[in-house]
Parts: C-alpha cells; structure tokens; sequence
C-alpha cells in the first residue's frame, strides 16, 4: 500500500508489520525509521466494522506518542499528516515525523508507538456564508465583560496585557451553520469598528472551531479583522470569540460575511499501542 501512496517514502523506511485492535479500529505500524535526529512512522488505520469512519479519515487528535529508550527530556518537534483514505476500505494512512531539534541522535532499538483518542467525522467547510442582515446594527450595543482565555492580533501592542474584554451581549441567534455547531450571536459597532461576536459548541471535547477573521465590503474588498477576543465556557464546553474590524459606520450595512468551518461528530477513547525494532 505503501508503495502506491508514496513511493519515494517506501524505499527508506523499513517494514513494521506490527497490528493490534481495540473498539473495531485496527492499528497498524507498517513501515518505519530512525536516521539521526529524525523517527518516521508510515501507519495505518481500518474500520473493522465498516460503520465508523464514515467519509473521511479520523484524526489522532494530538493523543498519539512515540516513545523509545532515552527518550528524556529536550526540544522536539512533531508531525502527523493524513495520506490517504480509502472509504471503500475504511482506511485511512498516516505519515508522522519526530525530529529533536538539538540534533540529538534518536537510537535504533526498541520503539513504542500509542495513541488514546480518535477523532471522527472531521468536516473542513471553507467559504461558508453567515447569511444576517446587518443593515440596522445597533450602535454602542450592550457589552458585558468576561475575563479572557485568548486573543490574536497581528499588532499585539495594541491590546497590551489585557485579561478581560467587553463582550457583545448576546442578541439571540442572527445566524447558524447548518450543523449548529457555530453561531452569530451578537453584532455591534463603537468607536469606529464593527464588532461580530460569534459562538462555537464543542470546542473541548471535540475541537471544534471556526476563523470569521475576513469581512467582503460592498465593492468587493476582502477586510482582515484588527483583531480577536475570546473566552470560554468551560461547563457548556463552548467558546465565545468577538471578531473586530475597523470600518466606518455607514460601510456595515453592505457587508458580506462568510467563515471557515472546522468540526467533528464524535470522539473516541480506546486504547491503541504496538511496539517494534529499529535499526540505524
């Protein structure tokens, strides 16, 4: 299979073999390789069962771990990318890399590949429209504070260290994606900037999220918010993000606003390890 999906990568690493299942989900490391400071694993994911994976790959969702003798402490970087996924089969193929960044060498010995989560349905929408009349945007809307758990700007003097925000009070729901998993909630302009407060559910369970960053204004300009404020509520496991875009009043109402949608359907917990030999 290897072989078909990418060839050049097939010819360094060597043969695993090793499998093992848990919850109708089998495991199996089918090639790899250790050289140097880089450890490279070439693996696969099946179904057993035909009926969970649905349409799309499973993601590890950053559960998976590689651990091998003087592991230890030190810089590393990760990485773990989808290959290929064969719904006729149920499976999906994965190429993950570890690379310790001190150029440490990693030994050839034994090797212990694991991981504990799986996340299912795993849906990219891009270029969704938030289809809500912002032709009456209130001004200086109600606000309600909320200490934050994040922000993002590309001019991050601006915000200085900010720990909470005045947040849109919600208005009720002035748009919705079709899963329902990501909502407008609240939009309003003071001091010369629109303010779009969105909601997104199960951002802690199943990494959920959403980017509304660009607004396209009435001849077509693309506008990048100035920037993002966000906080969480844990309990209802639910983020609130406050998109913020400088623009004169009378340019809101010709607005247009579309996000990119990034969400699962379920997340599962089992147990997936095999362990295996390398040689240098």
């Amino acid at each position: 299979m290897l072989y078909q999906i990418a060839p050049g990568m097939a010819e360094y690493l060597q043969p695993v073999g090793q499998v093992c299942e848990d919850l109708g989900v089998k495991l199996e490391v089918v090639s790899a390789d250790v050289e140097g400071s880089t450890a490279k694993v070439y693996l696969s994911l099946t179904d057993t069962t035909g009926s969970l994976f649905g349409d799309a790959a499973p993601d590890l969702y950053d559960s998976w771990s590689l651990d091998y003798a003087g592991f230890g402490r030190g810089a590393r970087s990760y990485g773990c990318s989808t290959l290929d996924y064969d719904p006729n089969t149920h499976t999906a193929t994965y190429f993950l890399q570890i690379d310790d960044l001190n150029g440490k060498h990693i030994p050839a010995g034994a090797f212990r590949f694991s991981f504990n989560q799986l996340l299912i349905g795993r849906e990219k929408q891009e270029g969704v429209p938030v289809t809500t009349d912002l032709s009456a945007v209130p001004k200086n809307a109600p606000t309600e504070n909320h200490a934050i758990n994040g922000y993002g700007t590309m001019n991050p003097d601006a915000l200085g260290d900010m720990d909470s925000y005045d947040f849109l009070v919600p208005q009720g729901t002035l748009w919705q994606s079709e899963n329902g998993i990501c909502a407008l909630i609240a939009a309003g302009w003071r001091n010369g900037e629109l303010h779009l407060h969105y909601r997104t559910d199960g951002s802690l369970s199943l990494g959920n999220h959403a980017d509304f960053s660009t607004v396209h204004l009435a001849d077509g300009t693309e506008l990048m918010c100035d920037y993002t404020v966000t906080y969480k509520d844990f309990d209802n496991d639910t983020d609130y993000t406050e998109y913020v875009f400088p623009m004169a009043y009378e340019d809101v109402a010709g607005c247009t606003l579309t996000g990119d949608l990034y969400t699962a359907s379920n997340l599962m917990d089992g147990r997936w390890a095999v362990s295996f030999r390398l040689t240098q």
